[in-house]
């Protein structure tokens, strides 16, 4: 059985805390697990495919529409203000330092670096806050002219002047922020979208349920076991918090309301271009407060 966090090991000192984290819990828990590598380019879905996961994290997202039932872990709860002590996080509308755009209503038009429709930060979510604000029946942006499948190559995309926006997740910024601030030292955030549930751990539906059962006691108890404190404060969490599979719901429900009414992130001829920067909050409001949420007990329902 495998043990992978390749979503958020943005840095090499990341992935190191990753690893450190997820053996000890599985220490703790008396289960053997192999910590594995796969990294990129190597698909991301085809790790989750595997039938010996057993602590990996997954994008709630894919979790969600599985036609199989992944056992669900527990989610990582970010320990920034901003994340509010719950199982959260946001999409980031990134741009470079030196843009001259002031609004994302602004760069309408452009090309947007995004990922693959399977993602939820970096796909329906951000597709989710354009159309709070109207739009319907189109895109408001033109694609890149090469695929953008991870956030690293998101950010590769912007800082080179291959893409005007990009759309990245949160978490990642901020653990790039603490490991790698070089990385995104020429990037800015123009809009920070509503919160959505926290990609989780999880192992595939035929790992015993006693084994899932330990390793998600052992997650829930991270917190107060000293030898993970270090990795724990290198990743910026706080602390796992129990989660439902109806906690992802929401996510299903948002890429499906943007389906009905035709909405993409990108298209060779997008709408609105040129349009109102009244269609958007100005930035000062959009990074000091995000769409707000009904989130108010990380173990209440996230839907």
């Amino acid at each position: 059985m495998i043990a992978n966090a390749r979503m958020y090991s943005v840095s090499p000192q990341a992935s190191q805390a990753w690893r450190t984290l997820l053996m000890r819990v599985a220490q703790r828990a008396g289960v053997a697990l192999d910590y594995v590598e796969h990294d990129a380019p190597a698909p991301i879905r085809a790790l989750w495919e595997r039938d010996d996961c057993a602590c990996v994290l997954m994008c709630g997202y894919p979790f969600a529409t599985a036609p199989v039932r992944y056992r669900l872990l527990a989610a990582p709860v970010p320990d920034l203000p901003r994340y509010g002590g719950l199982p959260r996080y946001f999409s980031e509308f990134i741009v470079r330092a030196d843009a001259s755009c002031t609004s994302l209503a602004q760069t309408f038009g452009t090309r947007l670096a995004c990922m693959l429709p399977e993602s939820n930060s970096g796909y329906n979510a951000p597709r989710r806050y354009l159309m709070e604000f109207g739009l319907v029946d189109g895109a408001l942006y033109l694609p890149t002219e090469d695929a953008t499948p991870t956030p690293q190559d998101v950010i590769d995309a912007v800082v080179a002047g291959r893409a005007e926006v990009g759309v990245v997740d949160s978490y990642v910024l901020d653990l790039l922020r603490l490991h790698a601030p070089q990385r995104i030292a020429a990037l800015r955030t123009l809009a920070v979208t509503q919160s959505s549930p926290i990609p989780p751990l999880v192992a595939s539906p035929g790992i015993d349920e006693d084994v899932a059962a330990r390793l998600r006691e052992a997650l829930l108890d991270a917190h107060r076991d000293p030898d993970c404190a270090e990795a724990l404060a290198s990743l910026r969490l706080s602390r796992f918090a129990a989660m439902e599979p109806g906690d992802y719901r929401r996510l299903v429900r948002w890429a499906r309301e943007a389906d009905r009414a035709g909405v993409a992130l990108t298209a060779a001829t997008p709408v609105l271009q040129g349009a109102s920067q009244s269609l958007l909050p100005p930035v000062s409001q959009a990074l000091s407060h995000p769409l707000s949420d009904s989130l108010s007990d990380p173990s209440g329902p996230l839907a």
